[in-house]
């Protein structure tokens, strides 16, 4: 009797006690919850975002279904609805191989995955295999959209408002094409990725442009061959461009961020190969030497590659700072003698300290426009130049570590010029610090080591 009685005064005090610390925590609740995000002084409620591959996320050497959700305006517009934003509409391609195309040969072709190989002197190794692509994805969807995801692979900066990049065929884009609201079938004339990113109304906006207009002559060796899509774009009509772009992007008021353009020497298709990777022992040098031309001499250790000059009528040894194609032939240089005097590099894999220096000069220009058009405007600006180089001595995410080095480096696609999904997290969230300094705002990063990095056979 006792013993039970005592038992139910404890309990009634133990029922008020909890019941006074729920009326606690219930009236902390607000506290609890997660952070109050908030736009500040932007209103990202209608986004579009304009550039080329890596705006559309493009990545291991395809436009893929998968490179699409990854793609950074994608996961822009993930913490963009946080603070109002509304729909993303993007031009999806079909699950599976995505949708690449060789602009050298004007041929399609799938995504590049790594399998199991042996190499040419019998080891078990891993090589990059192409696949093939899916037919369906280049047929025209511009009836679902507008699309908020304007970026064309292949895009250069003055692509954006021409009238005919978006016609079928060797005259136009084939990935502006599919999504272009109207492909030229009735006055001959296509619309425009300016005029069709209008068609959003946009109230916000990334640029991101100017890539191309020195990448694809880089990636021809800076040997053009009298093409002008392989050209590097003249200053003058860089400049053009980019003050025809941003005056029609933000006529209407919209607010949003310039991004300028990296330097070819921190992405891994231009920097996997050293200058030097001819490696020799002490008797191999002794025989290349017996054979080669004055100038050109060896020794045991590392040395540096002979190529041809252009026009292929003479053979030098490429020096430091000079870059190598990451095109080349793989075996070639490992078991087939590429790179000694007797098989130099074609010049078309090289670019010389003249092309180099072409290159950053011009990069150094458009990157001096982008940051005054951003000024003028008072629009963010991110500074991918600098961001990029800050791969070559490793970034940090939660622990993880991400370098500019082909593969293990986790960052970059098989492709070697475009990011992965881990990749494109780093560049989204690099520009959602520098949209948060610019106008206020207090957006969350995204989760950089959810992304999928690299998949190994």
């Amino acid at each position: 009797m006792w013993r039970g009685l005592v038992y139910s005064i404890n309990s009634e005090r133990l029922w008020r006690y909890f019941f006074a610390v729920s009326m606690l925590f219930a009236g902390c609740k607000p506290d609890l919850n997660e952070p109050k995000y908030t736009a500040g002084d932007a209103d990202f409620s209608r986004y579009v975002a304009l550039g080329n591959s890596l705006a559309a996320g493009y990545m291991d050497n395809a436009l893929t279904l998968e490179g699409q959700l990854s793609s950074y305006p994608a996961l822009l517009a993930s913490r963009f609805k946080l603070v109002g934003g509304g729909s993303f509409n993007q031009p999806y391609v079909h699950p599976g191989n995505g949708f690449g195309f060789d602009f050298f040969t004007q041929t399609a072709v799938g995504k590049v995955i790594l399998v199991n190989a042996q190499n040419c002197l019998g080891q078990a190794d891993i090589e990059v295999k192409e696949l093939s692509g899916n037919p369906a994805d280049k047929d025209w969807i511009g009836n679902k959209g507008p699309f908020n995801n304007m970026g064309v692979p292949g895009a250069k900066s003055y692509n954006l408002f021409s009238q005919i990049f978006g016609k079928g065929g060797a005259a136009g884009n084939p990935y502006f094409f599919r999504m272009a609201s109207d492909t030229g079938g009735a006055s001959g004339l296509s619309s425009t990725v300016i005029g069709d990113a209008a068609l959003v109304n946009p109230t916000f906006f990334t640029l991101w442009i100017g890539g191309n207009d020195v990448l694809w002559y880089a990636t021809a060796g800076g040997e053009p061959n009298g093409i002008p899509f392989f050209e590097i774009t003249p200053v003058s009509t860089f400049e053009a461009a980019i003050d025809t772009i941003v005056r029609a992007l933000t006529a209407g008021g919209a607010k949003g961020l310039i991004a300028n353009v990296p330097d070819i020497a921190d992405i891994p298709y231009f920097i996997t190969i050293p200058y030097n990777g001819l490696q020799l022992t002490a008797a191999e040098a002794v025989a290349l030497n017996a054979v080669s031309p004055p100038g050109i001499s060896f020794q045991a250790g590392a040395n540096a590659f002979v190529v041809s000059n252009p026009g292929g009528g003479t053979i030098r040894q490429i020096r430091e700072g000079e870059l190598l194609l990451l095109s080349i032939s793989q075996d070639s240089l490992l078991c087939g003698g590429l790179g000694t005097p007797q098989k130099p590099i074609p010049s078309r894999y090289v670019l010389d300290s003249t092309e180099v220096q072409n290159i950053r000069q011009a990069t150094l220009a458009y990157n001096s426009k982008l940051r005054n058009a951003a000024t003028a405007k008072n629009l963010a600006y991110a500074d991918m130049f600098t961001f990029f180089k800050t791969f070559t001595s490793g970034f940090q995410f939660n622990g993880a570590s991400y370098t500019t080095a082909y593969i293990q480096g986790g960052a970059f696609s098989l492709d070697g010029i475009h990011p992965n999904s881990r990749g494109y997290a780093i560049i989204a969230n690099e520009m959602i610090r520098v949209i948060n300094a610019r106008y206020n705002s207090n957006l969350p990063p995204v989760d950089v080591n959810a992304g999928t990095g690299i998949l190994f056979p």
